[in-house]
């Protein structure tokens, strides 16, 4: 005599937790090749990954109902919940664990490499309204200790060091917006400013590069002003890093 062994349904809820979570992972990629390449706007990629955070949030608690839907009658889909879930956490855990070490220690938003005498926007800018307090210390961690980030020095024509800078905020991903340039009779000091994009959706960030004429050769002092508090529509003290990085790289002989 044959047995009948019934197989109990699948639940649902765990099948559509893998499914969104899947879709959710899908979407961010998309969304940040494209915010990558230039073809979404900041406000669009912005809006963009905040929606794939809500269908991991979905995918997540799709996942829940499937494990009390698999408790309470047995219905398979336990691998297919747990999947959901584990994908749901892995989006959140970056973006939620960034705004944690925000909201505990704040990070610094106008950051310089001359806080006695920041250079000094060409235009108003929103984020620093009249009678802002002077920017603190921009600072990187160099073996424990923190120590400010020092200007670059060029030994270089005024003229020439103004290219060479340009160039290396081009080539950085840098977008010039205005240039004040040397003025007579004595030449010795230009300023301009960029936007810099944030590492993920290119979220701007304001640029201020000073260059200054003294006796070793030009000096080039950075300010970068944030225009949000949130770690991902930020740049940072490397993108300063980087920007003199670049320039001692065009130093080289080739």
């Amino acid at each position: 005599m044959r047995r009948l062994l019934i197989e109990e349904p699948a639940s649902r809820a765990a099948l559509w937790s893998r499914r969104v979570g899947a879709f959710a992972w899908l979407s961010m990629a998309v969304a940040l090749l494209l915010a990558r390449f230039e073809r979404l706007q900041p406000y669009e990629a912005l809006a963009a990954v905040i929606a794939c955070g809500a269908l991991a949030a979905v995918a997540m608690a799709l996942a829940i109902l499937a494990f009390g839907s698999t408790w309470r009658s047995g219905a398979r889909g336990v691998p297919s919940a747990l999947t959901g879930l584990l994908l749901g956490v892995a989006l959140l855990a970056y973006p939620v664990g960034v705004s944690l070490r925000d909201l505990i220690s704040p990070p610094a938003l106008d950051l310089t490499t001359d806080p006695l005498s920041p250079p000094q926007p060409l235009t108003p800018l929103k984020q620093l309204p009249g009678g802002a307090p002077p920017p603190a210390v921009a600072s990187i961690n160099d073996a424990g200790a923190r120590r400010p980030i020092a200007p670059s020095l060029i030994d270089r024509r005024m003229d020439d060091a103004l290219t060479l800078t340009w160039r290396a905020a081009i080539l950085n991903s840098w977008h010039i917006t205005d240039v004040d340039y040397p003025r007579a009779p004595l030449y010795r000091e230009a300023r301009f400013s960029a936007t810099v994009p944030s590492p993920l959706i290119h979220w701007p960030s304001d640029a201020i590069v000073r260059l200054q004429q003294t006796e070793e050769g030009v000096r080039v002092d950075v300010r970068l002003v944030a225009r949000e508090r949130w770690s991902l529509l930020r740049g940072g003290d490397a993108d300063i890093q980087g920007f003199f990085e670049r320039i001692e790289a065009l130093l080289q002989p080739p």
